[in-house]
């Protein structure tokens, strides 16, 4: 009973929004903001939205062998909840995912997809002020490798297969219409030499033009990532004996002082009364 009641919300919620989905998809030629849809059904066939009309959504099958989308055909929405699906909302600053249409219309009123990407940007650039140029280009081929790994394991239906080209790279990370961004030629050259870096250490092996994950990258994230761990403990723990030097530091200047008081060198309430009525420390009393 209770997933007849989720399916009739899903299909209702579908409804709502395949009108603005395929209105606003890359035919709109507007590399900054466009959606696309991407579905799977049982038989493992990959499919993408095309159009909605007369209350059935027209796809079309992805061929494995023209590397195209063909094979367009009408389905219901009934037919449609039961694939697996993925919303991508293509922004300025990169796609943002969404795993069905529960999830998109949940970002669509609060945001909350949204304003953690932007939080995530804003932390990231935050960070990498703080990191070398060597560094950085580390993070990014590690970057880019997890992603290929985890987009070969888990193979959503925005993945067509499991070799990939320079151009498909681009279209994960980019979205679809990366060529009429404004820094399309930078993308491209970036990439490039990412994937040939991960050949050369053998975490990708190329044939052609078309790039393959091996069993070596996930020993290549796993090693990264200790060494991240390590790197965090490190900062940790001289974080840790800074404020050990502070509390010793601080005990120390006031078991001074209390010796100094005893024997009449100090007076402690002078000391006080002179701190209080600095202006700052007035100003602190006052708010609490």
């Amino acid at each position: 009973m209770l997933d007849g009641k989720m399916a009739s919300l899903r299909q209702a919620l579908w409804k709502k929004r395949l009108p603005m989905l395929v209105a606003k998809d890359a035919r709109t030629g507007n590399p900054y903001n466009y959606y696309s849809v991407h579905l799977v059904d049982v038989d493992h066939q990959r499919y993408r939205l095309v159009d909605w009309q007369d209350n059935t959504a027209l796809i079309a099958r992805w061929d494995y062998e023209a590397h195209d989308y063909t094979d367009e055909r009408r389905i219901t929405l009934a037919e449609l909840d039961e694939m697996d699906t993925e919303i991508i909302h293509h922004r300025r600053y990169g796609p943002v995912s969404f795993g069905g249409i529960l999830a998109f219309n949940f970002s669509y009123y609060t945001r909350f997809v949204y304003l953690k990407t932007l939080i995530s940007r804003g932390k990231g650039r935050f960070v990498s002020a703080f990191f070398a140029s060597k560094e950085l280009k580390s993070r990014d081929r590690i970057s880019l490798l997890n992603l290929l790994v985890n987009e070969y394991v888990h193979q959503r239906p925005s993945k067509l297969n499991a070799g990939v080209t320079v151009d498909e790279v681009i279209e994960l990370l980019y979205g679809k219409l990366w060529y009429k961004h404004i820094r399309n030629e930078e993308f491209r050259r970036k990439v490039t030499l990412l994937l040939k870096s991960l050949v050369i250490t053998e975490d990708l092996m190329q044939q052609d033009e078309r790039y393959f994950v091996q069993p070596r990258s996930v020993a290549t994230i796993v090693d990264y990532e200790k060494d991240e761990r390590r790197s965090a403990q490190q900062v940790k723990m001289q974080k840790n004996i800074v404020r050990l030097m502070l509390i010793i530091t601080a005990s120390t200047l006031m078991i001074t002082l209390a010796l100094l008081s005893l024997a009449g060198v100090v007076d402690l309430h002078k000391i006080w009364h002179a701190i209080v009525n600095l202006k700052p420390i007035r100003v602190l009393f006052k708010l609490i």
